[in-house]
């Protein structure tokens, strides 16, 4: 590619959760121009479009930024990678596909950090224009929207008692739990359309693509930002090898998510001016929270085994899967359309609690997402998360070069009553799987702790296995303190038309998987784009 100059209304850097929904809202407009420019391909794969096949593109190293922390202080310094989507519909295309709104609360607490607009009564209208659920439209749910929501099946024997077991140990059936009070068991609820993955991608840009005031770029590392004094003109990237500038008219918007969009600002000059100096990269405006704030919500996986041929291993052999194959190739049913996370919790950890701080997801066989390697036996296992921690990290520099992944610091666990948390969590979860709904099919404990184990035991086993759920938030966030770097719909303090969309600005990690909150934060910044 030769060094060329093209100009856009507005440039829109990552095809992700956020960057598809503004790409479809704003070419509605057929004057505005707009150019969404991804550093990854497209998704056109089997391997993304089938629900089942989700372990494939978070293995990926094409469709996954596989980003790694550093060795985290409280989890004997283990590395945690981070699977960041990397392709039109970035995490939407590479995520469980569990479609989870959050509490009312999480957002009314946004509201009362001083982040105006931003309560449940205001975010309802987006979650409601941005879905459409199997269900139907209501007062409270969306039924002609671009992204489909469909109730999962939960037709196994291992889905059946995990619901027993929850309502034998106290919770209640919290029904639709995006429309009432999520805290209770559940029959999760997925964006799958037609047994196949619905990702921003195929919701949001595939409608868009036929309109001639939208450019998609691929395979593009946008490198910097570039100004005029504090005024956002464009950005400069490069494309196999080529460099090219693409000026902005209007606005620059960045939705390359939680860790792209901080590194691509610290990159541009914006950030903690000491950090920036120690990279040898001018200030261009003094933004000390930019990076910091990271949240992300800790996971711990409960392990047991199960008599021979209860889990749907048996299934996911070498012929099963064959079989599998064929039959959501031919018709788009059976196991492949499902994403086997059909069952969930909301619960409290504790009666200290305001409302529920702790989620269960469920798979109904024995499975090791982690590893480089995914492993299949006859089992189940609960996953346990905290929803709202207290620790916080951040991303920074580790080099001037653009090419080179930024610094990552999760600090998981590093604040006592996170531990504390989900110590009683997991307790609970065991009291819970020693429920009578469990007897035929429990089996013995793999790498799990029991309900005899102390307090101390149990934090010390939780150590060795804490992970990432994959729900990174804040790195930029919405406020007008000191540390916040956006204001309420998106606008980088102190710089005049840079603005970014994406799960880095949330104020707060909501109580929920965070593709839904951040599609309906991209639609309602959208709206007032468009005014």
């Amino acid at each position: 590619m030769s060094n060329r100059t093209r100009e856009f209304d507005y440039v829109i850097v990552g095809a992700g959760s956020a960057g598809c929904v503004l790409a479809n809202r704003l070419t509605e407009d057929p004057a505005v121009e707009v150019c969404l420019i991804e550093a990854g391909p497209s998704d056109k794969s089997i391997f993304i479009r089938m629900p089942a096949a989700l372990t494939f593109p978070i293995e990926s190293d094409v469709f996954n930024w596989k980003f790694e922390s550093e060795p985290e202080p409280e989890l004997h310094g283990r590395v945690i990678g981070q699977a960041r989507g990397r392709c039109l519909g970035g995490s939407s295309s590479i995520n469980g596909m569990v479609y989870v709104r959050g509490s009312e609360k999480d957002y009314d607490a946004w509201r009362d950090l001083g982040v105006k607009g931003w309560d449940f009564d205001a975010c309802l209208p987006f979650f409601r224009k941005m879905e459409s659920f199997e269900g139907g439209r209501d007062p409270r749910r969306g039924g002609t929207g671009p992204l489909s929501v469909v109730r999962s099946q939960a037709d196994h024997p291992l889905y059946r008692s995990f619901l027993r077991a929850g309502a034998e140990f106290g919770l209640r059936d919290a029904g639709d739990y995006n429309s009432g009070d999520q805290e209770g068991v559940h029959v999760t609820q997925a964006t799958i359309r037609d047994g196949v993955r619905c990702s921003t991608s195929l919701a949001y840009l595939s409608p868009a693509l036929k309109r001639p005031n939208l450019t998609v770029m691929t395979n593009c590392l946008v490198e910097n930002i570039t100004f005029e004094g504090r005024v956002a003109t464009g950005v400069s990237l490069s494309r196999q090898g080529g460099k090219m500038q693409i000026r902005a008219a209007r606005e620059v918007v960045l939705c390359a998510g939680t860790i792209g969009s901080p590194h691509l600002l610290m990159l541009s000059g914006i950030g903690d001016r000491a950090h920036l100096g120690e990279h040898g990269i001018a200030s261009r405006v003094h933004l000390p929270g930019v990076g910091a704030d990271l949240q992300d919500h800790v996971v711990a996986p409960l392990r047991f085994r199960s008599s021979e041929g209860v889990s749907i291993c048996r299934q996911l052999s070498t012929l099963g899967r064959v079989k599998l194959g064929i039959e959501w190739s031919l018709f788009k049913t059976g196991l492949g359309a499902t994403n086997f996370f059909e069952v969930g919790a909301f619960f409290k950890s504790s009666d200290a609690v305001d409302y529920f701080n702790m989620q269960h997801e469920f798979l109904p066989f024995l499975a090791d997402f982690q590893s480089g390697k995914v492993t299949i036996s006859d089992g189940f296992q609960y996953f346990v998360s905290q929803m709202r921690p207290y620790s916080r990290g951040s991303v920074s520099l580790k080099s001037a070069n653009p090419a080179h992944k930024p610094m990552i610091r999760f600090n998981y666990l590093t604040d006592g009553r996170d531990t504390a948390e989900m110590v009683d969590g997991i307790r609970k979860t065991l009291d819970m799987v020693a429920q009578p709904a469990w007897a035929r099919y429990r089996g013995e404990a793999v790498d799990t702790p029991s309900l005899n184990d102390s307090d101390a035991d149990i934090a010390a086993w939780l150590k060795t296995v804490a992970n990432t759920e994959h729900h990174p938030t804040s790195t930029c966030r919405m406020g007008a303190d000191e540390r916040a770097v956006t204001d309420d719909v998106g606008r980088v303090h102190e710089l005049d038309r840079l603005r970014i969309v994406d799960g880095s600005i949330l104020p707060r990690v909501p109580s929920a998987n965070i593709n839904a909150p951040i599609i309906m934060a991209a639609e309602k910044i959208a709206a007032t784009m468009t005014i």
